[in-house]
């Protein structure tokens, strides 16, 4: 898939900033397998000027003629905006060269200037497996190059040398030194992708914690129910008896509402362990009311 990255408007950022962010998405997208035409190859086909014109190009004309002047699939650009101190909203988008339909976008906002970098390698990624489906492609990230093998050579059965005899022309006059051999072509390592760290093996630890929390709400919650038919049996006793048999059972109401929240967080925590790869982008969220009790998780799916 061939890509063109024209550059990014920027908003209070200057223009080193500016020109290195621009090759940072152009190199992301490249290292997703994408064929990329950067900011400085536009400028040294297209001219400054007519870069410049084409920067805050957000479809229809300029689209399709960026896209036949250059052949490309899909035009990729957008924006980054400091909005105060330092933090950023990052804004892109990819178009389709034929129609100038938006295929894809990528809204974020961050937190420091390095954030920006990291959400431009997610958007890189989604990016290119969307031109993928949508233009037919089958471009894929770059994978190293391993270095090759030196094996120990095989010994081999000694030979006299065999004297040759050279044309005069190709005979070398005395002094002259042989030409020395082509130096060996050089092996390119790319970069490697970074590993993410499995976690299923500990996703006992939750399920087993979640499993003793349950229990411990549910023997609170039947001590509960049990302190409430002994209040409300008819049986004539003192207030203060009555007092106490009611505090009782509204401590251990709340102490069965905390271990039946914690044991289902823990559980489903443990069961998002054993079948995500990266667990620690799904955070559990528990709040504990008078009344009420509430679970939630926040977080980005792995795909």
């Amino acid at each position: 898939m061939k890509l063109a990255v024209p550059g990014l408007s920027v908003v209070d950022l200057d223009s080193q900033r500016s020109s290195f962010l621009t090759e940072h998405l152009a190199q992301e997208l490249s290292d997703q397998g994408a064929q990329v035409v950067s900011a400085q190859d536009l400028t040294v086909m297209l001219g400054l000027d007519r870069q410049r014109q084409l920067m805050g190009c957000a479809g229809g004309k300029c689209v399709t003629e960026l896209a036949s002047s250059l052949g490309v699939d899909a035009l990729v650009t957008g924006d980054v905006a400091r909005l105060s101190g330092e933090r950023f909203q990052l804004n892109l988008r990819m178009l389709d060269s034929t129609t100038g339909q938006r295929l894809r976008t990528y809204t974020k906002r961050v937190v420091g200037f390095e954030k920006i970098l990291d959400e431009m390698s997610k958007a890189a990624r989604l990016m290119v497996i969307t031109g993928n489906k949508k233009f037919g492609r089958s471009s894929s990230p770059q994978t190293p190059v391993s270095s090759p093998r030196v094996e120990s050579p095989t010994p081999q059965p000694t030979q006299p040398p065999v004297a040759e005899t050279l044309p005069p022309e190709f005979t070398p006059e005395p002094g002259t030194a042989e030409p020395s051999p082509p130096p060996a072509p050089a092996v390119s390592v790319s970069r490697e992708p970074r590993q993410v760290s499995s976690v299923r093996q500990w996703a006992w630890i939750p399920v087993a914690a979640g499993g003793v929390a349950l229990g411990t709400g549910l023997f609170f919650f039947l001590g509960s129910d049990a302190k409430y038919k002994e209040l409300t049996d008819g049986d004539p006793r003192p207030i203060s008896e009555a007092r106490a048999i009611r505090d009782s059972g509204k401590s251990q109401q709340n102490l069965a509402r905390i271990g039946l929240s914690l044991g289902t967080t823990l559980l489903v925590t443990g069961g998002a362990m054993a079948l995500f790869s990266s667990p620690a982008s799904v955070e559990p969220q528990v709040a504990v009311g008078t009344n009420s009790v509430s679970l939630g998780f926040a977080g980005e799916l792995p795909w």
